[in-house]
């Protein structure tokens, strides 16, 4: 595959049947063959999307000293990373972005001095269940392709562990050396991400055939993609796709948002029976959602050298 497919989901809440499954193929044959898609009509309500956009723009024009008030805590995956904190390909420099993470958006009330204002935590909290929305429908044509109880995957992603992420790739200088990124080459680590992006551009994934694409953006879409846990329940049916953010270079910053749908802790994940046959022997060992993500996001974390 050369292209990023793009799936209307239009009909896939209020169609009849024959509708449903056309729209879970598609979407089954994008998680197979290329790991990414452009989703539309998710029902992803924009003008929520676009005060998160404004709320993060907001955040990150603060100076320093008032983001590293919020320092992110890492066994909570929550908080402020400040430019060059993060790792994301231990073979490149350190990534070139600030983030702010948001783990616990529905437990809020439980971390009250972790917010920069009550008005951040609000719209948060609404981007956080808009997305939630569009993921289970994403998920649901999962389910059917996959020959699984319709909600399989929305019963194991409660949102616990899913996370809502804030990021600014500021625009860099030109002495930039190549084993610089905005983000490192790296795969996500959970179920699916959904990526909402600004049209300055960046995003790049690596297809099977080892090509690096743009990801451009496409007015009213959001890029979806397939992530490690995925992988492992359909024994590498569906793909988890390398991607990267490459520096930002000329005269505007990038600003994206991401949301990161990881199973809820104690979920175990291996292989389903569908997926493993005598030609296809499961591939991972069982694990559980918690145990692995919390690894990836450790080892995405440490900076050496």
């Amino acid at each position: 595959m050369t292209n990023i497919p793009l799936i209307d989901f239009e009909n896939f809440d209020s169609g009849e049947e024959k509708e449903r499954w056309r729209i879970s193929e598609e979407v089954n044959k994008a998680a197979s063959e290329v790991g990414f898609m452009y989703a539309k009509n998710l029902g992803i309500d924009q003008n929520i999307l676009q005060d998160a956009f404004n709320s993060s723009v907001n955040f990150f024009k603060q100076p320093l000293s008032e983001k590293t008030k919020l320092s992110y805590v890492q066994h909570m995956n929550h908080g402020y990373q400040g430019i060059g904190e993060q790792r994301l390909d231990s073979q490149f420099a350190p990534d070139l972005k600030e983030a702010f993470t948001m783990r616990d958006v529905p437990l809020r009330e439980k971390f009250p001095n972790m917010w920069p204002s009550n008005e951040f935590l609000e719209i948060a909290s609404r981007a956080f269940r808009e997305c939630l929305r569009g993921s289970n429908i994403v998920m649901e044509a999962f389910s059917m392709a996959l020959d699984l109880p319709i909600n399989y995957f929305r019963e194991r992603h409660k949102g616990e562990n899913v996370a809502l992420r804030y990021l600014h790739y500021p625009v860099s200088g030109n002495d930039l050396s190549p084993n610089q990124l905005g983000a490192g080459a790296h795969t996500d680590f959970g179920t699916i991400t959904l990526l909402f992006q600004d049209d300055v551009g960046g995003l790049q994934i690596k297809n099977r055939a080892g090509q690096w694409l743009n990801a451009v953006h496409i007015p009213g879409t959001v890029i979806v993609n397939t992530a490690d846990l995925i992988a492992t329940w359909t024994n590498d049916r569906y793909c988890s796709s390398p991607h990267r953010v490459r520096a930002i270079t000329g005269d505007r910053e990038r600003y994206s948002i991401a949301f990161f749908v990881d199973p809820d802790t104690d979920v175990p994940v291996s292989a389903f029976d569908s997926c493993v046959s005598v030609e296809q022997p499961e591939k991972y060992p069982a694990t559980t959602a918690g145990a692995y993500v919390a690894q990836r996001i450790a080892e995405s974390n440490e900076i050496s050298g």
